[in-house]
């Protein structure tokens, strides 16, 4: 007598349970992603013009001085070079900080580089000075102070002075006044 056995097709086949990290021999391979090579050929030409650029001083190459078959003696003579100028100092720009008062300053903080740079000093006796230079021919070039006078100090000053001429000036008055001034210096300001 036989017994009707269950058809034997691969819903009713049942698998060993696979150890962890491990496929069956069946399972379809994952796919590895090939890798995209045009990033890396336009970053190389990039650096490619790059590096000619600053080999060659960022002039464009001269293509002139191709090998053309001539040799020394067919060249005109060479013309001595001209003595080498000393380029002109750049200009400088004289730029004062003052701050008056009769007392002290709690703070005082200023503008040192035209731009962002800044400097503070505390518990400063008045009157106070700072002087220094800043070159000429920049479109932006800020000069600042900020000052704040102390306790029993019942005034202060501050005045800016670029080239012995004053460019701006400020007063303040109460218990800890605060005065702030700037002002562009660059011939953006102007």
């Amino acid at each position: 007598m036989s017994y009707p056995q269950p058809p034997q097709g691969p819903q009713q086949q049942f698998q060993q349970p696979m150890p962890p990290g491990q496929q069956p021999p069946f399972a379809p391979q994952p796919v590895k992603k090939k890798s995209k090579k045009w990033p890396w050929v336009v970053g190389a030409i990039v650096l490619l013009i790059v590096i000619g650029s600053v080999a060659n001083g960022g002039k464009p190459a001269d293509t002139n001085t191709a090998n053309t078959g001539t040799t020394a003696t067919q060249q005109p003579a060479a013309q001595p070079p001209a003595p080498a100028k000393e380029p002109a100092p750049a200009a400088k720009r004289t730029v004062v900080y003052e701050v008056t008062g009769a007392g002290a300053a709690n703070s005082i903080t200023y503008v040192t580089d035209g731009m962002t740079s800044t400097q503070q000093e505390g518990n400063v006796k008045l009157p106070w000075s700072k002087t220094f230079e800043l070159p000429a021919g920049e479109a932006l070039q800020m000069v600042s102070i900020f000052a704040q006078a102390g306790n029993g100090t019942p005034e202060i000053t501050a005045k800016i002075t670029v080239d012995g001429k004053v460019v701006k000036e400020g007063k303040s008055s109460g218990q800890f006044a605060v005065v702030n001034i700037n002002d562009n210096i660059g011939s953006l300001g102007k």
